[in-house]
């Protein structure tokens, strides 16, 4: 069976529409579009251009599109221009979840910033980041190649890791993608993390965050994968 690949036509489409910044497609086994990452400007219903894609993709390719598979990030007011396409990420690692526990949701609880440090050694970048809640500190670590969508993958897992310390592993986050892009003459951090866990039901939870590059890499990433899971977070966090 031939494999007739789609990629590079879905990709070129979606960036002719105006308010598309970014546009990253992945493809199965047949040469489909299997994942559709996007970044938008401020604005556009994301469910409204979410239909539109899927019947401009259908149209343009000659394939049906699932609109499940359509991922949508939208930036900040006061932002806009075009962007080079986000890269695909290595999923963190799983952790297990206590099912049979009740998590009892609680109004504002937000597991505090406290820092993050990162070391390179021999092409490869570590990367610690610190979260405090109820007075602890927990720290995660992720370990990746020495580049700038690395650094960023590094700070996100070191992040979702101490996010999972903080809700006591009641949760599970899994990152999904991560990229860094560029939009007039600034550089984002685009994040997408699933998340799982016993207060959010049987089914995953997409969640997307991104954060301007103010200073490095990986202070954005942390920052963007906080605000992906912040709210997922504060249902799962123990009681102070």
């Amino acid at each position: 069976m031939n494999r007739h690949s789609t990629k590079a036509a879905a990709e070129a489409a979606l960036l002719e529409l105006p308010s598309v910044m970014g546009a990253f497609v992945r493809e199965d086994i047949n040469g489909s579009p299997r994942e559709i990452h996007l970044l938008i400007q401020a604005g556009p219903d994301a469910g409204d251009l979410a239909r539109d894609i899927r019947e401009l993709l259908e149209e343009r390719l000659g394939v049906p599109i699932d609109q499940r598979v359509i991922s949508i990030a939208q930036v900040e007011p006061g932002y806009a221009g075009t962007t080079e396409a986000p890269a695909p990420a290595t999923p963190a690692p799983a952790v297990a979840l206590d099912w049979t526990t009740p998590v009892v949701p609680r109004a504002h609880a937000r597991a505090v910033f406290r820092g993050i440090e990162s070391t390179v050694d021999s092409g490869r970048i570590i990367v610690r980041v610190r979260l405090q809640w109820a007075g602890e500190v927990h720290v995660g670590e992720g370990d990746e190649l020495e580049t700038a969508n690395g650094r960023a993958r590094a700070a996100s897992v070191a992040t979702l890791r101490a996010a999972v310390a903080a809700a006591w592993e009641n949760l599970r986050l899994d990152l999904e993608l991560v990229s860094v892009v560029q939009a007039v003459d600034r550089s984002f951090v685009l994040i997408s993390v699933l998340a799982l866990s016993p207060a959010l039901g049987r089914r995953p939870l997409s969640l997307v965050g991104i954060q301007p590059v103010e200073t490095d890499i990986e202070s954005a990433a942390a920052l963007a994968t906080l605000k992906a899971v912040n709210r997922v977070l504060s249902l799962t966090l123990p009681p102070q």
